[in-house]
């Protein structure tokens, strides 16, 4: 029997399994590094299947090392296990058990495929020329994960020569995995911004500096900085995604709070942005008579870019395991961003979609909203996929002999 053969019956024999793995998750979501219940759950199951386990990083990130029979470089899988603060709207036997707190984003999906792939390694581990590193990440929507981690030493001990991340995505058919040659997601940065007049009764407004008016020009000029100050062949997103301010029908508050976000994919664009907003806010407190307080948030994720020649043995590699239909190549980067992005600045690395769409299905709900599910047959391909990635990788020597 091939190891392709292999990996697929070996799949296939705990395929229940993993759909399994997936609903339990999904059933208990939990937030950014507070996922203690999902990690101990991990823990036991890479535990059972003999691999060694590294707890604590990033407070509950897990780490899983499978060493092959043969000596070779590491390669790591990373999977990200955190849910989001969205109530579910999914009428589902499995639905979230936690109020106002769903698996919107397909982590619930990643960690049991990722439990998948150990699982089917440790029973293949007798053709491993080298060690994978399974990497379970908390924390990747918020605060950052990734980064904890890297500064946590997650790549050492033993050190990681190039790695693979993934992503369930629903803007790509069921059956079908994207590969970027380049970039794949956008950078991103926060910010915060504080506006603060003078409050009073709703009644006499010219006895106030209304903050809420001076909010609405705001949002509309933000805009403009996409529309007017960027290169319209550089990408740029500018979103406002929370404004608070007042309490009452009648009272026209003191302060008006809004945060929003950046995603830019070149440093020449996310520096306009940065000026830009700086400089919109000095016109609206001229204007306007507020003081306006800006805080950016530029420890985020940078953009994410895959390395070419792990890109092109990914997509080569697929099309090998799922035939030559499955495997595409994504010439549009996502303005949406992932923390993987800091694995990328360390070592070699490639970013893959997974497409979970199906409209016959109803699968057709997009990321981060309350009625986000997807055809868990995604499961088990993502499963033989990274399983046969993984150890063609180490097998095939893509580092010419250079471990590490």
């Amino acid at each position: 029997m091939d190891l392709k053969e292999a990996i697929h019956e070996k799949t296939q024999e705990i395929a229940e399994e993993i759909i399994a793995w997936r609903r339990r998750i999904h059933m208990h979501p939990e937030l950014e590094l507070d996922c203690h219940e999902t990690a101990g759950f991990v823990s036991r199951i890479l535990s059972g299947y003999g691999l060694e386990v590294v707890n604590g990083f990033a407070q509950t990130g897990v780490v899983g090392i499978l060493r092959g029979e043969k000596s070779g470089p590491v390669v790591a899988l990373r999977v990200d296990m955190d849910a989001l603060p969205i109530q579910e709207q999914n009428n589902l036997p499995y639905a979230s058990q936690k109020p106002g707190l769903m698996h919107a984003c397909g982590h619930d999906g990643h960690t049991a495929i990722g439990l998948g792939v150990a699982a089917v390694l440790s029973q293949l581990k007798a053709s491993l020329k080298g060690t994978v590193k399974f990497i379970f990440q908390p924390g990747e929507e918020n605060p950052g994960g990734a980064k904890l981690m890297l500064e946590e030493g997650v790549l050492q001990n033993p050190d990681v020569a190039a790695m693979f991340g993934f992503h369930i995505f629903p803007d790509i058919p069921a059956g079908i995995v994207g590969v970027n040659h380049g970039a794949v997601c956008a950078g991103n940065d926060d910010f915060e911004i504080t506006l603060t007049g003078k409050g009073g009764h709703g009644a006499k407004p010219e006895q106030c500096v209304d903050p809420i008016v001076a909010a609405a020009h705001l949002i509309t000029s933000v805009q403009s900085i996409v529309s007017r100050s960027s290169d319209p062949r550089s990408p740029l997103v500018i979103s406002i995604c929370q404004v608070s301010g007042g309490n009452s029908y009648n009272v026209i508050p003191q302060e008006v709070f809004l945060k929003g976000t950046i995603r830019t994919l070149r440093k020449d664009t996310q520096e306009i942005a940065h000026r830009r907003l700086s400089e919109v806010l000095k016109g609206i407190e001229a204007g306007f008579g507020v003081s306006a307080h800006l805080r950016m948030v530029t420890d985020e994720p940078p953009p994410l870019r895959n390395d070419l020649a792990l890109a092109r043995f990914a997509q080569e590699k697929c099309a090998e395991l799922m035939g030559e239909g499955a495997a595409q190549r994504l010439d549009t980067p996502s303005m949406g961003a992932d923390d993987f992005a800091y694995f990328t600045t360390e070592v070699p690395a490639a970013y893959l979609r997974l497409g979970c769409c199906d409209e016959e299905r109803g699968y057709v709900h997009k990321l981060h909203t309350p009625r986000f599910d997807f055809d868990e047959s995604v499961l088990i391909d993502g499963t033989k996929l990274f399983s046969w990635l993984l150890i063609s990788f180490l097998n095939d020597d893509l580092l010419g002999g250079k471990h590490g």
